[in-house]
């Protein structure tokens, strides 16, 4: 209304300043119809910029099964590798770059089929081995570029981290470099004869002729091992009941571990690494304490209300950015989670809150819904107003512990209903 009356004010005092012939109304209602553009522009900057996509929220999976399908883990199956037929020969450079180039388009959805091939009766039952993904993201940020260092430093064609478990010749890579392309970083094996036989436990270092028995045994290789002509083997300074931890180097030409540097540098890193994998014990102790299936928790809480005859609601709570900060990387989708998970703690320091999603928090809520109703409302408005990774504020949905709610998954629907709702209607949304 106000506006439609400045509108006709700065006519007005054009036609009077034409009427009248007096100049100084021109400059007037120019003036004010050059505001009112300024205004008029600056709001349809602002109802542009606040349009945004619909978010798409899946539904919580009913089964484990739907749940390792929602992460992208379809199948896990183990895949033999292709064994020689004959005593192991130098392959040809074209023939490896051929073999890396295959391998690295493949990637992880499409692992190629390779046949098992027994170059004798006494390797007729080879090692059974289960491949994970290759994926830079299951390589250990730690253990892996020491590894990097090792292996440069002593020209070796590649150099891994191995553990022998009280399972006889059954091995556990924890981590690997290697020159060759698509050797995982992270899987087991067996084999047919030890790698690392006892009497060689006592010794520093061991270095060992690589004949076809033992050309066998390299299954820290996905494929058929190119050609190994010699490796090196040094227990290191970790110990675990049950577990034999030793490094092993390989090359492809004779005589490159004999000199005493080699020698010295295994048993350094052997040291070092002894010292990061004890400082890496608590930390993955913690780590797998720390994570639950969200099923879980929502079934402990629900069971803790209904035990005691209190309420509960679960408020789930999402950025509004979520997709623009998720297309900057991983550092800003942890710092915006960071900031999230904060102003909510901050908000309800008396409740539970949990990570349910990217950019999208669980708060457990044990109060009555007038009381729910407040602090979503005071949350909402609080980070409507927020800068930084917060701008563009939240939207809660909030679903209510009702008795229709036999299962974790139906309680998580209604909440994962109420932020669909709220989302589309930018204002909060509980359903009881």
């Amino acid at each position: 209304m106000i506006r439609a009356m400045l509108w006709l004010l700065s006519i007005v005092e054009l036609l009077l300043g034409f009427t009248l012939s007096q100049p100084w109304l021109y400059v007037a209602g120019a003036a004010l119809l050059l505001v009112l553009l300024a205004i008029a522009l600056v709001g349809w900057l602002r109802r542009r910029r606040r349009k945004r996509p619909p978010v798409v929220i899946p539904p919580p999976p009913s089964s484990p099964e739907e749940e390792l399908q929602s992460l992208g883990i379809l199948e896990i199956r183990p895949r033999p590798r292709t064994r020689p037929s004959e005593t192991p020969a130098a392959p040809t450079t074209s023939e490896a770059a051929v073999s890396a180039s295959a391998e690295s388009e493949a990637g992880v959805s499409e692992p190629p089929e390779t046949a098992a091939k027994a170059p004798s009766a006494e390797a007729a039952s080879q090692s059974e081995q289960s491949e994970p993904p290759v994926s830079e993201e299951v390589r250990d940020p730690v253990l892996t570029p020491c590894l990097d260092a090792l292996r440069a430093a002593l020209e070796a064609q590649t150099v891994a981290l191995l553990v022998q478990e009280d399972v006889s010749l059954e091995y556990r890579v924890l981590g690997i470099s290697s020159e060759m392309g698509g050797v995982p970083p992270s899987w087991t094996f067996t084999a047919p004869v030890p790698l690392l036989a006892p009497s060689m436990v006592d010794r520093p270092v061991t270095v060992r002729e690589v004949t076809g028995e033992l050309y066998e045994v390299l299954g820290y290789y996905t494929k058929t091992p190119p050609r190994v002509a010699e490796v090196a083997l040094s227990p290191i300074p970790f110990t675990r009941e049950g577990a034999l931890y030793f490094l092993v180097a390989d090359a492809p030409e004779p005589g490159r571990f004999d000199r005493l540097s080699a020698s010295t540098l295994l048993l350094e890193f052997g040291r070092l690494l002894a010292t990061i994998l004890e400082l890496q014990q608590p930390r993955k102790a913690a780590k797998a304490r720390a994570y639950r299936p969200r099923r879980e928790i929502i079934a402990e809480e629900m069971s803790w209300a209904r035990s005691r005859g209190e309420p509960l609601a679960l408020a789930l709570v999402h950025l509004n950015r979520a997709d623009a900060i998720a297309a900057e990387g991983p550092v800003a989708l942890a710092a915006a989670e960071q900031a999230l998970k904060a102003a909510i703690q901050e908000s309800a320091p008396d409740q539970r809150v949990e990570r349910f999603g990217e950019l999208t928090y669980g708060v457990f809520y044990r109060a009555p819904v007038p009381e729910v109703e407040a602090w979503a409302a005071r949350l909402q408005a609080q980070l409507a107003e927020a800068g930084g990774w917060l701008e563009g504020g939240v939207s809660i949905g909030v679903a209510v512990l009702q008795e229709r709610h036999q299962s974790p998954e139906q309680f998580r629907a209604d909440a994962t209903e109420a932020l669909r709702e709220a989302y589309e209607t930018g204002t909060c949304t509980i359903l009881e």
